[in-house]
């Protein structure tokens, strides 16, 4: 594997250990590599993310036309991050029919890009993921962005991930709601579940040494 020590001047630039030192070949002249898409994808988020409401709506446009074209589920997802950092209607539905793309990948992307929109409306798609997805790592990601949405709805959004059978998800969801309204009742799944309901916590009675035994053996 060769090593690089320093970076290029910039994009597309070679390095000085760089073996091919003639012309780019034409048949190739013109293809992007999926490197390059994803390096121009990132850039345009960034640009996203100062742009003005009317270039954020025609970039939301631009990348819709793109992401419709696109087979390659790595930069459909680059593409999903990118629509993250635009503030438009079309941005929003393309977010949203991009949590029912085939691919894990850009649900998940579209997840976190719903969980750094925050709001009532970014809490009821990712409840919606929480419930309907057949994917654990997805419904993970959409527990995590309920946690960043900043909304009160996503506290009752959380709830279904209490009452799961897997610990993860019961876990990730008690994380969730700490970080969402600055509550600890520790891992006490029951009491989260109470808060979730809109009761006042029950404290937890401390357990007997044989009962700690039996609940280890």
């Amino acid at each position: 594997m060769l090593a690089t020590t320093g970076g290029c001047a910039h994009f597309g630039g070679r390095p000085s250990w760089w073996p091919f030192r003639g012309p780019r070949d034409p048949k190739t002249a013109n293809i992007v590599t999926p490197t390059e898409r994803i390096a121009e994808l990132q850039s345009t988020a960034e640009r996203a993310h100062r742009a003005t409401p009317e270039e954020q709506q025609r970039l939301a446009e631009e990348l819709g036309q793109s992401i419709r074209a696109e087979d390659d589920p790595l930069i459909r997802a680059e593409i999903v991050r990118a629509l993250g950092n635009c503030s438009s209607p079309k941005a929003d539905a393309l977010l949203r029919a991009a949590t029912e793309d085939p691919s894990r990948e850009v649900r998940m992307a579209a997840c976190r890009a719903w969980g750094e929109r925050g709001g009532v409306d970014a809490a009821a798609i990712l409840s919606q993921v929480l419930t309907g997805d057949d994917d654990t790592d997805v419904r993970l990601a959409a527990i995590e962005a309920l946690g960043q949405c900043r909304d009160p709805a996503a506290v009752a959004a959380l709830g279904p991930a209490l009452e799961d059978r897997d610990p993860a998800m019961q876990y990730r969801a008690v994380l969730a709601l700490k970080d969402l309204t600055g509550e600890d009742f520790g891992n006490d799944v029951d009491r989260w579940r109470q808060y979730v309901q809109g009761e006042v916590p029950a404290e937890t009675a401390p357990r007997s040494v044989a009962e700690r035994l039996r609940r280890i053996f």
